[in-house]
């Protein structure tokens, strides 16, 4: 049966398409870092992906109708939950900015561990052992990854700001995903990464008339460019890729292969970008990856799974990205949000 190769392109095709999905999340801060390089602001850089992405999702919900529909009480709680997701990309984008698209990575990697804490608040439980210990290995491996010896000797003002930028990222990006579960069933996962993109793009509107300063306005075309290039490959192909390959490998497998994204960012952000990594930073990282992995991962007890359906794949998504998806109840994959 393992031979059959209907059972392989069942199974190996949909996973790699989530793989690829995940890779592509993983270079949005190459691709971001490589556009600040060229003079663009943080929020020209905000102000020009929004403006590119958020039409493009709509074209995807198009792409994949869900035979949902969208009514004014669902415009209304997507502009109120929305505000945590638009806090949260700009932070993530700011702390790309301050700690370079590896550590930022790792940060915001870790905001499923905040979705089971809140979980355990809203139910008014306790936290079991083996959240414990996933805490405790996922801390231990963010101190390591933001030890002294990784920096040189010393965390200055641009890292500590950098720190508190994804901190707040992965707070926010949790709160939103624990708040709007709710209207994530109502609507839609494709539908809602379009409204919540939509009400991010309202918010630059007002940014970019009353608040934006000329800097924000320098947009050469080398880093226009490389917003193109995000957009493109990091943003919404990978949302496509995740969409339908969850259809089949389902978002708890799904998640799991997430968990590869963090490596590519950080094996990416070396090559390209020439950020260093030194030994107990890789410990770090190892950690922290190992903590993840073991959130997401249930051994399997009975019979056989049944194969993940259409309904399966519209609950399981909510925007990016971010990366290692899954709580109880609500599972679904990172990097397609903030």
């Amino acid at each position: 049966m393992h031979d059959d190769p209907r059972h392989r392109t069942a199974f190996q095709t949909p996973a790699l398409m989530v793989f690829l999905a995940n890779v592509g999340f993983a270079f949005k801060g190459v691709f971001a870092k490589l556009a600040l390089a060229t003079g663009m602001t943080v929020g020209g850089v905000l102000m020009l992906r929004i403006l590119l992405a958020m039409p493009l999702y709509w074209l995807v919900v198009r792409l994949l109708p869900d035979g949902q529909r969208t009514g004014w009480r669902d415009w209304r709680d997507t502009l109120l939950i929305g505000t945590l997701f638009t806090v949260a990309t700009i932070a993530d984008f700011m702390a790309i900015d301050h700690l370079g698209a590896g550590l930022s990575r790792m940060l915001l990697f870790t905001y499923p561990l905040l979705v089971q804490a809140l979980t355990a608040m809203r139910e008014r439980r306790a936290p079991t052992r083996r959240e414990l210990l996933v805490f405790a290995l996922a801390y231990l491996g963010l101190i390591m990854l933001f030890a002294p010896k990784g920096f040189g000797g010393h965390l200055g003002r641009s890292e500590w700001i950098g720190i508190a930028c994804g901190a707040t990222a992965a707070g926010s990006y949790a709160l939103f995903l624990v708040l709007g579960q709710d209207l994530s069933k109502r609507v839609g996962g494709a539908r809602l990464t379009a409204m919540m993109n939509t009400t991010t793009f309202l918010v630059f509107v007002l940014y970019g008339l009353f608040w934006a300063d000329s800097e924000d306005w320098n947009l050469p075309v080398e880093g226009v460019g490389w917003i193109a290039i995000m957009v493109v490959v990091a943003t919404v192909v990978p949302f496509l890729l995740l969409f339908e390959g969850i259809r089949h490998t389902g978002a708890g497998r799904a998640s799991l292969i997430a968990l590869s994204g963090p490596a590519v960012t950080l094996l990416a952000a070396w090559w390209i970008l020439g950020e260093e990594i030194a030994p107990i930073q890789a410990l770090g990282f190892a950690l922290v990856v190992a903590a993840m992995g073991l959130l997401h991962w249930h051994p399997r007890r009975g019979a056989h799974r049944t194969r993940p359906g259409p309904a399966d794949s519209r609950h399981a998504l909510t925007r990016s990205g971010t990366d290692a998806p899954g709580t109880k109840g609500h599972r679904e994959p990172a990097g397609t949000g903030a």
